[in-house]
């Protein structure tokens, strides 16, 4: 019975603090930390309520009726707040009486489209408008990103990684994107919510409401896609849309880490307060309602430790005449700076009769008025305006429809003088543009209300922030536009320099990406190597088994190589590296015998022949079809002396249980000695490998294999370049294709040797082959080059156009002027990306994938940039501070 008296004096409070408009949650004012709140019991509760009491006049005073009395005392007054009675099934039931649903869109890359991109956005956009609701809000929340989730990955890596140098290496990567995230990255996410008309919901019940909605979500979901945009139906369920609020009203914390937590503690305070029978009536707004709520201030209000300042554009600020994605100035202006857009339809021919009768009116007032007057000049616009929306709204085929629309900007932070910093920065910005803002003073409850996706302004900032606009002049606000690229499970590749956005990839997401195959082009001290490093480097740290043939200035590689205990081989005359080019190399089949089961397989001996022609194609250039045959003879002896035939059988040792010792040059070299006629120019080629100054590829193969490898061949010159460049191309390959279940990155730098005038069409058709079948085989070919003429030589282009083709992503570094047009005529680029190509400086390139075009910030820490580095200064420096002279 105390525990009954002490409830009931409780709800008498409550009803008295809920009738008061200077309002603090009282699990904060006492100096208690919101969750102790929680755990109080009922007398506690009442003694701290009491401790703050608050004048209220009389006439406000009501008694709580007897049900209220019997409701539980939720965990935050502040839950009064929240005009929200319950979701089901994604769908909002306001205090008010309305019905909404939340979508959440995916932005595009609008602003480095063409002119004619956008025109044709805007134009699909325009048509959305058309069958949109008549009252919808879009709301853009802009706030550090959440990389809580990333990080998660990165240390299960961290975990798993049993190499200590590389270990160390993905340390230095965490705190890389720590950094990133806390100091730099800024996400946003755009909703759009939309409310039923009262008119289709009348007399209906909540499962036909439901349906209505869900059609109207359906047709929103179609006409977006036309114009680019995904959406992600985050709020179908009840959980999904309380996130939305929680990420919203919560602005330090994020759903998927801590509101869990929230929903955890509020129902451990509902059972040990009310048992089972409370927790059956938590009200969903307790999820996500923040601990505490102050309206107290004229000019701001705070929830929790996040201090938040509203205002609205001014109407007459609005230009007249805007472009297309206008309001990308006014969106895309940092971490913080939240906007709303509010949109409601009206009547037609309602307002077309309004609008006549105004101009008649108008124009009965200018007769007689001096015409040099600045009144005369004021009203004269406003007939022209009148003139433009009337014939706007009676233009037969394109008629369009009448709308109010407001535009709200909410500034955050976490300081109240970081706020005034920030707001008045963001005023002078606007200002600059001739945009002005104006504050919503004394409305902190009405602008609260307004901040929330809940498809209504409120009346009277609305009132006072409306501006009238047609479908067409709607259109143009296009807000989409802020595109980010951060998958789930992607490395870093950098920050997003239109919008400050992390840039995280996963090229190897079959839903995202056709293929892991990327093609980086770039000038002469563009930044080529550096780029090539970065992603090898955050590719082995997600355990993706990496290649790099490196066929000049190989040296470049080897720091971080050695860094990330990876393998470092350079070929050279007379050094000691070496693959065996007659090698026959064992392939692991174990997990396609799982996938496929067991099959015919082609004989080894006969591929390895066939690849063995291109070899000394490459060296002999010019042989001839008598000297092609004879070598395949002299091939087939040199493998039979060894007890290899075409059967696969015979590759094996039984007794050994491996491959068989495998033939060298040398043997090769002796079969063709023997030979009558012929044979003459291919043992005096074959000399040089046998007794000649590249004696050293005249053994078996010893290297040692890991998950990083760098192949240095930079000191090969003339056309043993392009022989050795394919041998160590083959002997990757073959490794790519023994699991198919594993990724792995092969990456071959200034491609041209391979595909360009020095090499040959047989060369070049397996490099091509490797870029279209290696997706088959999990992995992702990744060709560089700075010398695009080249590059696009051979055959009229036809094989580097094909690669170009079969790489999903590009990654265009500084180019030239020739080479940047030609680039723009190959990916059609606009003038803007043109440009941009001709002016990025060293580590900042275009991303081009999915149809969408980055400009990026390739980031690195100061380990990887010391490691990977190859300016002169930075050298210089390193050289001093590791002692040298």
């Amino acid at each position: 019975m105390k525990q009954l008296r002490h409830e009931k004096k409780i709800y008498r409070e409550l009803e008295r603090m809920r009738k008061s408009r200077t309002f603090e949650s009282s699990t904060d004012r006492t100096g208690q930390e919101p969750d102790d709140f929680l755990n109080m019991s009922a007398a506690q509760r009442l003694r701290m309520i009491h401790a703050e009491k608050m004048s209220v006049p009389k006439a406000e005073r009501k008694t709580p009726d007897a049900k209220a009395d019997q409701l539980p005392l939720p965990t935050t007054l502040a839950v009064d707040f929240l005009p929200i009675k319950k979701i089901k099934n994604g769908t909002i039931y306001t205090d008010d009486g309305r019905y909404v649903k939340v979508l959440e869109v995916l932005p595009i890359n609008f602003l480095l489209k063409s002119r004619e991109e956008q025109e044709q956005v805007i134009y699909d956009f325009e048509k959305f408008l058309r069958i949109a609701p008549d009252n919808f809000q879009i709301k853009v929340l802009a706030k550090k990103t959440d990389i809580s989730s990333y990080l998660q990955r990165l240390n299960e890596n961290i975990a798993c990684e049993p190499d200590e140098k590389c270990r160390a290496m993905m340390e230095d990567s965490r705190k890389l994107l720590i950094d990133l995230g806390q100091n730099e990255a800024i996400s946003r996410r755009f909703f759009l919510a939309f409310e039923a008309s009262k008119q289709e919901l009348r007399m209906q019940t909540e499962e036909e409401i439901e349906r209505v909605l869900c059609r109207m979500r359906d047709r929103v979901l179609t006409y977006l896609q036309n114009c680019g945009n995904r959406v992600a139906i985050l709020g179908s369920t009840t959980e999904e849309t309380a996130k939305i609020f929680f990420d919203l009203l919560n602005r330090t914390r994020n759903s998927s880490v801590d509101f869990p937590k929230r929903v955890s503690d509020v129902y451990r305070y509902y059972d040990l307060n009310y048992g089972e029978a409370g927790t059956k009536q938590i009200p969903v707004k307790e999820y996500v309602t923040p601990k505490r709520l102050d309206f107290r201030h004229s000019d701001y209000l705070q929830m929790d430790d996040t201090y938040y300042q509203t205002y609205y554009v001014r109407a007459d600020s609005i230009p007249a005449h805007v472009g297309a994605g206008w309001t990308a100035c006014i969106i895309n202006a940092g971490d913080g700076v939240d906007v709303d857009l509010f949109a409601e339809k009206k009547d037609r021919s309602r307002y077309i009769e309004r609008i006549g009768r105004r101009l008649r009116w108008k124009g009965s007032s200018i007769k007689g008025m001096d015409q040099s007057t600045a009144e005369y000049d004021e009203l004269s616009d406003r007939i022209a305006s009148g003139y433009y929306l009337k014939n706007g709204l009676s233009g037969g085929a394109n008629t369009n429809d009448f709308y109010y629309f407001a535009l709200i900007v909410t500034i955050s932070a976490p300081s109240l003088e970081a706020m005034r910093q920030k707001a008045q920065a963001y005023i002078d910005y606007l200002k600059s543009m001739e945009i002005l803002l104006s504050p919503c003073d004394y409305e902190q409850v009405r602008a609260f209300h307004s901040y929330l996706p809940l498809a209504r302004c409120d009346r009277k900032i609305f009132s006072r922030a409306k501006r009238n606009i047609l479908t067409e002049g709607l259109a143009a606000c296009y807000p989409f536009s802020s595109y980010e690229m951060s998958d789930p499970d992607g490395i870093i590749l950098g920050s997003n320099e239109l919008n400050g956005s992390l840039c995280m990839a996963d090229f190897f997401n079959t839903s995202s990406y056709k293929n892991a195959n990327i093609a980086i082009m770039g000038t002469s001290g563009a930044g080529k190597t550096y780029t090539i490093q970065l992603l090898a480097k955050r590719f082995r740290e997600k355990k993706i088994q990496t290649f790099i043939i490196a066929p000049d200035k190989g040296h470049e590689y080897k720091r971080l190589c050695d860094n990330m205990n990876g393998t470092y081989v350079k070929f050279s005359p007379g050094g000691s590296a070496c693959i065996n080019v007659m090698e026959i190399r064992k392939k692991d089949d174990s997990a396609n015998h799982v996938i496929d089961g067991a099959g015919r397989e082609a004989s080894e001996l006969a591929l390895k022949i066939q690849s063995l022609h291109v070899f000394f194609s490459l060296l002999i250039p010019t042989m001839t079809a008598e000297e092609d045959q004879i070598l395949d003879e002299a091939l087939i002896l040199t493998y039979e002396k060894y007890g290899i035939i075409h059967d696969n059988a015979s590759l094996y040792d039984v007794a050994a249980g491996t491959y068989k010792k495998m033939p060298v040059l040398s043997d090769l070299y002796d079969v063709l000695k023997e030979m009558p006629e012929g044979t003459k120019r291919l043992c005096l080629m074959l000399n040089r490998f046998v007794h000649g100054s590249f004696a050293s590829l005249n053994q078996q193969t010893n290297i040692r294999e890991s998950e990083y490898m760098v192949f240095d061949i930079s000191d090969i010159q003339g056309e043993f370049l392009t022989a050795l460049m394919y041998t160590v191309l083959e002997y990757v390959y073959a490794r790519a294709k023994e699991n198919r279940t594993k990724k792995k990155a092969i990456i071959v730098d200034e491609i041209w040797e391979l595909i360009g005038s020095k090499s040959n069409a047989k060369a070049a058709e397996i490099v091509l082959e490797i870029f279209k079948i290696i997706r088959g085989y999990g992995g992702a070919a990744i060709a560089a080059t700075q010398d695009l003429n080249d590059f696009f030589s051979l055959e009229d282009g036809k094989y580097g156009k094909g690669i170009i083709n079969n790489c999903k992503t590009k990654i265009v570094l500084n180019l030239e002027r020739d080479e940047a047009q030609a680039v723009q005529k190959l990916l059609s680029l606009s003038a803007e990306e043109y440009k941009e190509i001709l002016h990025f400086e060293r580590g900042h390139g275009l991303l081009c994938t999915g149809g969408n075009n980055i400009s990026v910030w390739f980031r690195s820490s100061a380990l990887e940039h010391q490691l990977i580095t190859t300016d002169r200064k930075d050298l210089e420096q390193m050289y001093v501070q590791m002692g040298g002279a």
